[in-house]
Formats: C-alpha cells, structure tokens, sequence
C-alpha cells in the first residue's frame, strides 16, 4: 500500500508540473474587441500563434501604462536616481505579476522585437538622464567639474577678427536667404547668407556647442539627439549673439524649443498601433529629459557665450539688425545652408 501510494504521488506530482507547463504555455489573454486588427497585425509579423499575439497586446499596453506613471516627472534639485529605479522595478515587477501564468520570456522577447526597447532598462535610462541633469542644477558632479575649469572659448579666424572691431555694416548690406522653399525637417526652414552679403550672426552659430571642454561635451556634446536638436541651438546662438532678449529670456525660449521638438519628434498619430504609441511614449520622455539637461547645462555654462558676443548687436548694423534675424530666428528654430 505504501509503495503503490509513492506511486501515486508521484504520478500526480509528473502531472500537475505538466499540467502547469502547458497551462503556462497555452493561456491566452482576453483583448479587446477593438484590438483584433491589431492582433492579427502582430500575429502576422512575429509569425506566432494569435494567442501569443494578443498576449503580447496586452503586455504592451499595460508595460506602457504602469511605466508611464514612473516616468512622467520633472527634475528639480531633490530628484533620487535610487528612488526612480525603485520605482522602475516595482513597475515592472507589477507587470511580470500580470504575466505569470505565461512564458515570460518569450512574451518579452516578442514585445522588444516590436518595441525596440525594453521597459524596464529604457526607465532606468531615464532615471540616469533625470540624475545628471540634477547634478547640474544642484551644480555637483560633472557639473561642478565644468564650473571648476578655465572659461572656455570657440573662436573661428572670423570670429577673431570680427570681435577686434566689431564692424557696423549697413543694415541694407546684409543678405540672408532661405532656401528651399518648404520645410527642410521637423518643419524648421533652412537659411543662408546672401552671397556679398556683410557678416550676419547667422555665420558664427555653432548647433549644440561647445564641444572644446572634456567636462562640456560629456554633459552636451556626446548626449543622444544632439544633431536632432540642432535647429533650436542655432536659434538660442543667435539671441545670446544679438542679445534680442536678457540671457534668461534666451535659455528660457530654448528649454520650451527643445521640449516642443520632442513632442514634434515623437507625436502619435491616429493612425499608429499600440505598440508604436508605447515606444514614442517613452522615446519622447527619453528626448524631454535630455532636452532639460540640455537646457539647464547651457544656462549654468553659458554666460561667456553671451558676455563674449563675436559681432555687433546693435539693430542698425547688418549682423543684428537683418529683419529676418531681429524678428525671427531669435527664437525660431532653423538649419543653416552651408
């Protein structure tokens, strides 16, 4: 009796682990009936069952929901990168707690093929994002490495030369054209100085600078977006060259520049699917950080680059006062036509 009772434990052990296997295996999600075209969408792409499909719909969009809620936030000098991580993990333990009855593994490597990120470690990305751009407002770290250095300074030959006497050319004498007519990207028009044209300010700007500091470039210059953004670090060149406005009304303009373009960069449109909304939701979280790191790093290293202007802001001379330049690229995106 003994032995034949083993047997039997046993047996319903093999059974119910094999059961279980298959239950994890074999359970399908509900979706929502909006959902199917979606679902057969991805059924088709992944080339999986349209259970596995729809298990990775509803992985998708709850990952986007629970993640959405840790990433939306702004920095300010309290920011905790720890506190942020644990608010990632958490996250995604609510997430892998959704799915535990199905193969993990395999419902995560379908949605980063669809995704082209990963949840949790694009989170934590942006918790390391969030932390240096505290650094800099709390003017510690990399940041206070900067501050520690010797003022730093680009200058070009015609720069040198412009900054000894500052010529005052005519108004009338400074030619800028844009070119071509329609937008040339993310709907910022490119420019270019008139041939015979005097020095306008538009030749001295320098997209997202200064790259001539070790401790400048690891905080700006080696950051993601860099060439994206650089419309936006034209136009902050060109007010902080011309002082259109007070230093703070530039960096202010910038910041709101840099945030717009982000949401031009990333925006959803009605026509995308669920899982393209959930990688611009955080491809565009991902840009906001930086755009504010960015930002605050320019406002903080900055000043040179206003008190050190190369050309002549008065509204009277050609550099300044072209009425394309006074009126409009002070604060409007634009590309330079070399």
């Amino acid at each position: 009796m003994v032995i034949l009772n083993i047997k039997s434990v046993l047996f319903l052990a093999i059974f119910s682990q094999s059961a279980l296997s298959a239950l994890i295996k074999s359970k399908c999600e509900k979706v929502p009936v909006e959902a199917k075209l979606d679902v057969n969408d991805v059924s088709k792409q992944l080339k999986v069952s349209s259970c596995d499909a729809g298990n990775v719909y509803n992985y998708i969009v709850k990952g986007e929901e629970y993640f959405k809620d840790v990433i939306e936030f702004e920095v300010d000098v309290n920011f905790s990168e720890q506190d942020c991580k644990r608010r990632c993990s958490e996250a995604d333990k609510k997430l892998n707690n959704d799915f535990k009855i199905i193969d993990q593994d395999i419902i995560k490597e379908h949605s980063n093929l669809l995704l082209e990120l990963d949840f949790l470690t694009s989170c934590e990305e942006i918790c390391n994002l969030a932390s240096l751009d505290a650094q800099v407002l709390r003017k510690e770290g990399i940041a206070k490495k900067v501050l520690d250095t010797a003022k730093f300074k680009i200058e070009s030959e015609l720069e040198k030369k412009v900054k000894r006497d500052k010529p005052c050319d005519p108004v009338s004498q400074g030619i800028i054209n844009r070119s071509p007519t329609s937008p040339y990207r993310y709907g910022f028009y490119r420019y270019k100085q008139g041939t015979g044209s005097a020095q306008t300010a538009i030749s001295v700007v320098n997209g997202c600078g200064p790259k001539n500091n070790a401790f400048v470039s690891q905080i700006v210059g080696s950051l993601p977006y860099a060439e994206d953004f650089r419309p936006v670090c034209n136009s902050h060149d060109i007010c902080v060259t011309c002082h259109q406005l007070p230093r703070s009304g530039c960096d202010s303009y910038f910041k709101t520049n840099l945030k717009s373009l982000c949401g031009t960069m990333y925006q959803i449109y009605s026509g995308d699917n669920f899982f393209v909304r959930a990688r611009k939701t955080i491809q565009k979280t991902t840009c906001r950080l930086t755009a504010s790191l960015f930002a605050d790093a320019v406002s903080l290293f900055g000043e040179n680059a206003y008190q050190d202007t190369p050309v002549n802001t008065s509204p009277n001379c050609a550099a300044c006062g072209v009425p394309i330049v006074k009126n409009t690229l002070y604060k409007t995106p634009f590309y330079v036509l070399k």
